[in-house]
């Protein structure tokens, strides 16, 4: 079985590593990533390219699907 992972990380000083925000079952939508706390044009990016770093962004997000 996969599932889909949603992870986060921050350009800062304090941070420890990848965030875990969430899982999904299935590839997620905008909607679905919306309610995680995705911004519409970066949910896109995301089901696009799997995420990452765009340009000097503070923080940014990745979408990996794994096996459950």
């Amino acid at each position: 079985m996969k599932v889909w992972v949603l992870t986060s990380e921050v350009n800062d000083y304090n941070q420890c590593g990848e965030y875990f925000d969430g899982v999904f079952s299935a590839k997620p939508t905008v909607k679905m990533l919306a309610e995680k706390g995705v911004g519409a044009e970066t949910a896109e990016y995301l089901i696009v390219t799997g995420g990452g770093r765009r340009k000097s962004e503070d923080s940014w997000y990745y979408l990996r699907e794994v096996d459950a």
